[in-house]
């Protein structure tokens, strides 16, 4: 047997994955020796745990014949957005998320109101706050003018997020699987049942974790992408007497953010990661240590006794660490009960079905409003 040393370091990286997260040590262990392994490996490990969980349904290649502009245009589109507001970044990154929690990552949350339809856009989770929605409809324009019929939204808003946390400073372009196909309808009971609220205590996000098949290490992973964006002053205000945070920490936010005006509260912005709020970083975990997290699900991952604390303590040490664990698990989510095949069908509106009376692409002359959450 060839016991090479990328295989060698292959093996520890699946290993690192399959530690029970109870076994505390041996997770902190195997995250620190992961930090040292060479990014290069990132697109062979990522395929090996696509193929554990995919059993083949999603490919690198999907679109490799039939749109091979695929990519360029993307990351065009992309990085346009985010040079005019870096914050896009962050709420493109969150759309793919809020997509794969409802009803699994097929567009629906893309869909407005339309006979039979309750747009998710409205759930708890997305209203006055899931945006980047105009982004998506540039990106689906182009991609229809230069092969029409064929890239799905749902794999869309897969390439999008990853584009997105590359161009603000994740390490490596991670690879994303295609073959999604988008729903014909949407769910916002689902949205508002399924959708972690930042008022979550650990115990409710692992389970709620856990229902899409994602484990502890993805919750933490996953829950980094906070190392950007913004979050309202009217939900930081709800947790500014949470005794796991740090006082004086509490005490600047709220001085910063309106305490007896509701409406400017809706509009004053707060950044997640008060060190580093644009760049995709591990500074996030590093606040968590400080007891520095600005909403209560965020801070949980590390206030609450258990090996989740290794692991947040792991990537607050090593971004590396941060960003193989954040790949991987983004490809993982990625992979929430997708449409395939004949399921479904390819929007050429990513807002509307095919069968709805005026599906024509929406052209939109204005940034979507300020999130809550992105």
């Amino acid at each position: 047997m060839d016991f090479t040393l990328d295989k060698l370091l292959i093996n520890a990286r699946i290993g690192c994955l399959l530690i029970p997260a109870q076994k505390t040590p041996e997770v902190g262990f195997c995250y620190r020796a992961m930090a040292g392994a060479m990014m290069g490996l990132m697109f062979t490990v990522a395929l090996v745990v696509m193929s554990s969980c995919t059993e083949g349904q999603l490919t690198n290649f999907f679109y490799e014949e039939s749109c091979p502009e695929l990519f360029a245009i993307v990351k065009a589109e992309v990085q346009k957005a985010v040079s005019v507001e870096k914050r896009m970044a962050a709420s493109l990154v969150r759309l793919h998320f809020h997509d794969c929690f409802v009803q699994g990552c097929d567009g629906s949350i893309l869909l407005d109101n339309a006979t039979g339809i309750e747009t998710e856009k409205d759930a708890l989770a997305n209203v006055n706050s899931a945006r980047g929605f105009e982004v998506i409809d540039t990106i689906k324009a182009a991609l229809e003018e230069a092969c029409p019929n064929t890239v799905s939204c749902a794999d869309i808003l897969a390439i999008a997020s990853r584009d997105s946390a590359y161009e603000v400073g994740l390490s490596h372009e991670y690879p994303v699987f295609f073959g999604r196909r988008d729903s014909l309808n949407a769910s916002v009971a689902e949205a508002n049942k399924n959708l972690p609220s930042p008022r979550s205590v650990y115990a409710e996000l692992k389970q709620n974790f856990s229902f899409q098949g994602l484990d502890e290490h993805d919750l933490i992973a996953l829950s980094g992408a906070h190392t950007i964006g913004r979050v309202r002053c009217q939900l930081v205000n709800l947790f500014l007497n949470d005794t796991d945070s740090d006082p004086a920490f509490k005490d600047a936010l709220r001085k910063a953010c309106p305490q007896n005006n509701t409406e400017l509260a809706m509009e004053v912005l707060q950044n997640l990661d008060a060190t580093s709020p644009d760049v995709f970083d591990n500074g996030y975990y590093k606040n968590l240590r400080k007891r520095q997290g600005i909403i209560r699900s965020d801070q949980t991952l590390w206030s609450t006794p258990g090996p989740n604390v290794v692991i947040v303590d792991a990537f607050a040490k090593s971004k590396v660490a941060f960003n193989i664990q954040y790949a991987i698990s983004s490809i993982k989510m990625g992979n929430i009960r997708p449409l395939t095949g004949t399921q479904g069908e390819i929007r050429t509106n990513c807002r509307k079905r095919n069968s709805d009376a005026d599906n024509s692409l929406v052209t939109v002359e204005k940034l979507a409003d300020s999130g809550v959450v992105s």
